[in-house]
């Protein structure tokens, strides 16, 4: 056995055994010092049965000290969280600020607190979610992710980390070589897709040294999730080979799949042929070496399409959960309700009570209730609530509130097949207003009143009862979370490839038109800077001014726009210059306000992708995936190019600022010239910049700077006039 492998070996041993000696409340205890320690030393905690097979958590003041209980921990840490929200007035937030300042004496619990949750499961993650979130993460980050899923009663999670040495010690059976393999993976930023079928062999080789630390980070975060109580949900074997899997194995039986947005899918390996059983037993006894026996396994086989022809579904899922089963006899399927996803006839054939389906994007379409509750299969209401990663503020308070609860009642246990909630967000450091909701559904099963959660969130968000700063979350609420219409992420004009349509669009199918009256967005701007003097020392305050001035200044871009789109079409070329000036002129400011915050650092993403790679020539790699990923997401113009747009400091202030003023310089130059702009030139210029972007090596701040408030009421001052204008009509 090479001794690189042997030290992972015993790592992973010394991880289980440490996983396997640790007690609930031990990890409960160790969460409590990382996340609050002023606290941690004022209370207990101590294990209590589950109620009828639900989790449950105490919360209750004994002998000086605060005792929370729970039936493992998550059910602690859940106490904990309630604790700290209702008797400290803490929040804390998925890494979009927080707010711990306690009282000196914790306070007393008058009356025991006792939850019991409705639910089996409250699941976390889309595949997506580790490309555009957590591709670079390190471990110090994964376990601030743990806590914080912890805290909010997560119990079951996909982890994804670490599989690419289980797919080469799987095809290793077949006779491919660990080069080979490393070639066919894609790196981290675009591996989802490929655990989906969508592409293969992008952005590698991928290195061994990359190999290693990601299998290593992913043994600690399943051991710390086992410690903890949480379920991880490990990649299921449903037949994707490599491209040259016909011509090593001329007999066995191969379904080309086509392509997807332009990238060639991997082919698929019949189910029913004798090599796929082969291969999923050298895939799971892997797996099985890495991370322990699997109990819940994702496998979606035409997640977003693929070919069917020629398959028999029924066959085939029988084939796949079987290997699944010789694996592991206890083992769930969790497969993805998206487009039409799982196929039924797969479903049908097997016993549904070993299946779990995620119905991804309740919050605009609840196919559990087109389709029957997937003919009487265990689901989950969840939630994605964004896309990519964009920045833009939309969703649905009120449907977070009221949906998960109304589906419990109309299909929770006895009366359906509803066994738990998710959060399936491509994005997640984004939107925690939302996000803190939605994660209230994890231990209640009655719509709490609007106006006083709302209330009860800004005490905690800002650390006191500020009225200005309410006063702006009313407007939040009724505005840019009001609105069905927020189902879909809305983009802005910053991060769109300029075009002569008024509203261009940045991803393919989202849209750059505000769907709420953007003035009030600004008056809930300088409503939260009314409030510096009392809430400055949250820095979830700090966050939310950053943040809705952003919205503000997004949105005043789109308005820019249009405006020049409406000057030129009438040839005024003055005004067409003053306007792009304006244009240029926000989209720096607009990079000054986004620089004063860690989690709008464009430099930090490229920063841990670097740190990735054990080399220069591994860090070049890793940069440039992570660069093409929020950008032009491969090295090709294709379709799915700006998907991940993000108003980030770094690119709003160079690749996006570029592409506006190549346009604006296009524009001004047609006109001087009495003729039209040449767009698909023009454009095509814009294309091979943003291209050659995605191979350059320049430093980005990974430190934020200036002061927010102080930023915030520059800019206020600067574009409130503009900004607060009629929406009909163009700025003077």
């Amino acid at each position: 056995m090479p001794f690189r492998v042997l030290l992972l070996v015993l790592a992973f041993a010394f991880l289980m055994h440490r996983a396997a000696g640790a007690t609930p409340e031990k990890a409960a205890r160790q969460l409590a010092q990382r996340v609050a320690p002023a606290l941690a030393g004022q209370v207990t905690f101590e294990t209590i049965p589950p109620d009828n097979g639900h989790d449950v958590f105490e919360v209750e003041s004994l002998g000086g000290k605060i005792v929370l209980r729970g039936n493992d921990g998550v059910a602690m840490a859940s106490a904990l969280n309630r604790y700290l929200e209702e008797f400290g007035h803490c929040e804390i937030s998925w890494n979009c600020g927080n707010q711990l300042v306690m009282p000196k004496l914790p306070p007393p619990v008058e009356r025991k607190i006792r939850v019991v949750s409705p639910y089996r499961f409250r699941y976390a993650y889309n595949y997506c979610t580790h490309g555009y979130t957590m591709a670079w993460w390190d471990w110090p980050r994964w376990e601030r992710e743990l806590d914080f899923l912890a805290l909010k009663g997560v119990n079951l999670a996909l982890i994804i980390q670490g599989q690419e040495l289980v797919w080469i010690r799987g095809l290793r059976q077949l006779g491919y070589t660990d080069a080979e393999v490393r070639q066919w993976l894609c790196l981290p930023s675009h591996q989802p897709w490929q655990y989906m079928s969508n592409m293969e062999d992008y952005g590698g080789p991928v290195p061994p040294s990359l190999v290693d630390r990601r299998v290593a980070l992913g043994r600690k975060i399943i051991a710390r999730m086992r410690e903890l109580g949480m379920e991880p949900v490990l990649q299921g074997y449903y037949g994707i080979v490599p491209s040259d899997f016909k011509k090593r194995f001329p007999d066995a039986k191969i379904h080309p799949q086509g392509e997807w947005g332009g990238l060639k899918r991997p082919d698929m390996l019949d189910p029913l042929d004798p090599l796929f059983a082969r291969m999923a037993a050298a895939f799971y006894a892997a797996q099985a070496e890495q991370f322990g026996r699997a109990r819940f396994l994702a496998a979606d086989p035409f997640h977003e399409g693929g070919r069917m022809e020629g398959i028999d579904l029924a066959a085939c899922g029988r084939a796949i959960y079987g290997a699944m089963a010789r694996a592991s006899p206890e083992v769930t399927w969790v497969l993805q309700s998206w487009l039409e996803n799982p196929r039924q006839p797969m479903l049908d054939a097997l016993d549904k009570s070993k299946l779990l389906v995620l119905d991804l994007f309740c919050e605009a379409k609840e196919n559990w209730r087109e389709r029957g509750q997937f003919g009487g299969t265990p689901w989950l209401w969840c939630t994605i609530h964004n896309f990519g990663g964009n920045v833009g503020l939309s969703g649905r308070l009120d449907l977070l509130r009221e949906a998960p609860v109304r589906a419990l009642a109309e299909a929770g246990p006895g009366k359906g097949q509803m066994r738990g909630i998710g959060a399936l967000m491509e994005g997640s450091e984004t939107q925690p207003l939302l996000w803190e909701m939605f994660f209230g559904n994890a231990w209640r099963s009655e719509a709490p009143d609007a106006d006083r959660w709302l209330r009860d969130y800004g005490r905690r968000r800002y650390g006191r009862e500020a009225p200005s700063a309410q006063h702006a979350l009313q407007i939040l609420s009724e505005t840019v979370y009001g609105s069905a219409a927020g189902d879909y992420p809305l983009n802005s004009v910053v991060c769109a490839r300029p075009s002569l349509d008024p509203y261009p669009k940045a991803r393919f199918w989202g849209s750059t038109e505000p769907f709420y009256d953007t003035k009030r967005l600004v008056e809930a701007w300088r409503s939260l800077l009314e409030a510096a003097a009392a809430c400055n020392g949250s820095d979830g305050y700090r966050y939310d001014l950053a943040d809705v001035g952003r919205q503000v200044l997004a949105d005043l871009a789109g308005r820019y726009h249009k405006a020049i789109v409406q000057a030129y079409a009438r040839k005024d070329a003055a005004a067409v210059r003053q306007l792009g000036g304006r244009m240029l002129g926000l989209m720096g400011d607009l990079d000054a306000l986004l620089a004063t915050r860690r989690e709008f650092l464009l430099g930090i993403w490229l920063a841990d992708a670097r740190r990735c790679g054990a080399t220069k020539g591994e860090q070049d790699l890793c940069e440039r995936a992570a660069r093409e990923l929020v950008t032009t997401w491969t090295s090709q113009d294709t379709i799915t190019a700006d998907y991940a747009n993000r108003q980030w400091a770094g690119l709003v202030g160079t690749f996006y600022l570029a592409r506006w003023r190549t346009w604006l310089d296009a524009l001004q130059s047609a006109l001087a010239a009495g003729q039209a702009i040449d767009v698909e030139a023009t454009r095509t210029r814009i294309r091979e910049a943003d291209l050659a972007w995605t191979r350059r090596h320049d430093p980005y701040p990974v430190v934020p700077r200036g002061d927010v408030i102080e930023v915030s009421r520059r800019l206020l001052e600067k574009y409130s006039t503009d900004a607060s204008a009629p929406l009909s009509a163009a700025p003077e």
